[in-house]
């Protein structure tokens, strides 16, 4: 339950067992190498990642154009699980540039083919509305003499642009082709000396010229050519898509192959980060010191010429973090790891803010119904899906939640957004919920929702200041810890006390005056200590009196709890009105009404899960953001990346 503490090392080891320390390093994923500046092989190296980068490139290609007809695998399967030798065999025994060359040389065709058909259709669409052109396609459209065009122009234009074409002179000759759409589609024969002249007519009737291909025979010849070469090239695509899904039944292959060459493929660029000669090598890197002696132990196995020594970091260096938590906490990384990573010098906040991240998430549901669905489901995730490793500690965060849930669920009467009137009998004593404490929905249950939800916002806040105080003393900041963190808490608490006993709540008045006067003392000690680092007299003052507004940030912070109420009871308010809506329809809806209310409740309850649930948890880790870690941890840790085997495709047993 905290952050590792790293050590930098140095493996130096016989070249000749290069290959199988790495190997062991990337099976044991314990150690983050780090760039040492190779001298020797960096060339040799650099032109196999690139054939190696190659490689993958084409792999990912041929994965992609495959993957529309790809053998499918239920949700419930995940991953395709390989042992590591299984996989390494495939590389050898697989084939896959024979298949990513088929691919390439489908693609080729494919295109080709698609590309010929759209210029067919194109060409298709366009002489469609020619085909009673009185010419073949293949005449001259200009001799010594004449010149055609063929255009279209405007239908309500077209008779008066006629007439005044033919009293240009009796040499020009007009046919109507084709009327559609409001255009009238015709050819113009015109004779050279009148070309001028004829132009500057059509182009004041805003004649669009067109330009029909040269082939031999009429406009029907061309289009039947074209239909039947159509057809033709739909058989081809036909063709290809069955040799498409040939190919494809070899995907689950080629990602196999994939992945093991994207190991290849950083044991590479491992390799050239490392320093050495001919005959020897150094690895350099961040290993967590509790794995050093079990990783020394498996490198003699391999080599009695290898040794591990510990090295200082350099200057301004930072060692990479790495969080182990036990298994109940383990889940609560997600959350932490949303935020980023604790530096090496702080607390893993995991731990302590479990705890309060389950339980703002179930008052922030506060329904047992939903809490039982959420367990249920995620439960079933974890029982019959194969999930990868880094998603198992959400789904099991999220089925503590619904445990949470249901708890809470009980305690405030929720049940669905069910009254009592509604709820099954075994729920209901004497006319309310059974074990309810606290009715959110009226009375003085909303005031006593809002009353818990600022207590344990409190206890959270000072939790952060106690964590911050505890962690300064194990550092060896004694003064600090009790100046800056410990008389924060005890200050407040002193407040709090005055305050709630001047008013004869929860504490007696009688308490009043011993309360006033720890408030007194600790105003006095905080405007004498938290300007202390202060270098001048009037600047320890100053400081020490503005200190005091930080109970403003305090009061803030507790406000912000005040939302787990809203959430909470947002949550039962949208459940009453979906059970609302549904009887309503089958009231006024007859015969089917019951139909209509049954998709209602279903969809329904499940939107208002899934809005619910996600409220509540992005308040909930807003609340450990903002208002926890900022108590006593900044963040910006880099996180480990160790020398591993990452999978894209597959899953390693």
């Amino acid at each position: 339950m905290a952050v590792l503490k790293m050590q930098k090392v140095q493996i130096l080891g016989m070249r000749k067992d290069l290959k199988g320390i790495l190997k062991l390093i990337q099976e044991k994923a314990v150690m983050q190498v780090e760039d040492v500046q190779s001298e020797v092989e960096l060339e040799a190296i650099s032109e196999e990642n690139h054939n190696t980068d190659f490689q993958i490139a084409e792999l990912d290609f041929a994965i992609k154009f495959l993957s529309d007809h790809a053998p499918t695998r239920k949700i419930w399967e995940g991953r395709p699980s390989h042992t590591i030798d299984a996989a390494l065999k495939k590389l050898k025994c697989f084939d896959h540039q024979t298949i990513i060359n088929a691919c390439k040389k489908l693609e080729e065709d494919i295109v080709a083919d698609q590309n010929a058909q759209n210029t067919l259709v194109e060409e298709a669409a366009l002489l469609t509305s020619w085909k009673k052109l009185p010419f073949d396609l293949n005449i001259p459209r200009e001799t010594d003499y004449i010149h055609i065009l063929i255009g279209l122009v405007s239908a309500g234009d077209y008779e008066e642009m006629k007439k005044e074409i033919c009293n240009i002179g009796d040499l020009n000759e007009m046919h109507k082709v084709n009327e559609d759409g409001g255009k009238v589609y015709f050819t113009i024969v015109i004779a050279k000396s009148q070309l001028d002249k004829t132009k500057a007519v059509l182009n004041t009737y805003k004649f669009q010229t067109i330009e029909l291909p040269y082939f031999e025979g009429t406009v029907k010849d061309r289009l039947k050519d074209i239909k039947e070469k159509l057809e033709k090239i739909e058989e081809k695509l036909e063709k290809h898509q069955k040799e498409k899904i040939d190919l494809a039944k070899h995907s689950d292959d080629l990602k196999v192959v994939h992945d093991v060459l994207s190991w290849q493929d950083e044991e590479n660029e491992t390799r050239a980060k490392l320093k050495g000669g001919s005959y020897s090598f150094v690895i350099e890197g961040w290993i967590a010191k509790v794995e050093i002696e079990d990783l020394k132990t498996s490198l003699h196995k391999i080599s009695e010429n290898v040794a591990i020594e510990n090295i200082k970091a350099k200057k301004g260096e930072e060692a990479p973090i790495k969080l182990r938590n036990k298994k109940v906490a383990w889940p609560f990384e997600s959350v932490t790891t949303l935020y980023g990573f604790p530096t090496a010098s702080e607390v893993d906040p995991t731990p302590f803010l479990a705890s309060f991240f389950i339980v703002f998430f179930a008052l922030c549901l506060t329904d047992s119904g939903y809490g039982l669905l959420l367990f249920g489901s995620m439960f079933l995730f974890l029982k019959f899906f194969k999930l990868p490793e880094e998603s198992k500690g959400l789904v099991k965060l999220l089925m503590w939640g619904g445990i949470l849930t249901m708890i809470a669920g009980i305690f405030f009467g929720g049940y669905f957004g069910m009254t009592p009137e509604q709820a099954p009998g075994f729920l209901v004593s004497d006319g309310a919920f059974k074990f309810q404490l606290v009715n959110a929905t009226s009375g003085n249950g909303p005031l006593t929702f809002l009353v818990l939800a600022m207590v344990i916002g409190i206890a959270h806040v000072l939790f952060g200041k106690l964590i911050d105080g505890w962690w300064k003393m194990k550092q060896g900041d004694y003064l600090d810890a009790v100046l800056d963190s410990f008389l924060w808490v005890a200050y407040i608490l002193a407040l709090l006390g005055f305050g709630l006993s001047s008013v004869d709540m929860v504490i007696p008045a009688s308490l009043s005056t011993i309360f006033m006067w720890l408030a007194l003392g600790g105003t006095a000690a905080m405007i004498l200590t938290q300007g202390r680092k202060q270098e001048t007299l009037a600047g320890k003052a100053i400081i020490g009196v503005l200190s005091l507004y930080g109970l403003v940030g305090y009061f803030g912070d507790v406000l912000s709890y005040s939302r787990i109420m809203a959430l909470g009871l947002g949550t039962g308010i949208i459940a009453f009105a979906v059970n609302t809506i549904a009887g309503l329809a089958i009231d006024l809806i007859p015969y089917v009404g019951f139909l209509f209310a049954g998709l209602v409740l279903l969809v329904g309850h499940l939107m208002n899960l899934l809005l619910s649930a996600l409220g509540a948890f992005i308040h909930s880790a807003r609340l450990q953001f903002v208002e926890f870690f900022g108590k006593f941890m900044e963040g910006g840790g880099l996180p480990f990346k160790p020398f591993k085997r990452h999978c894209k495709y597959i899953t390693l047993n």
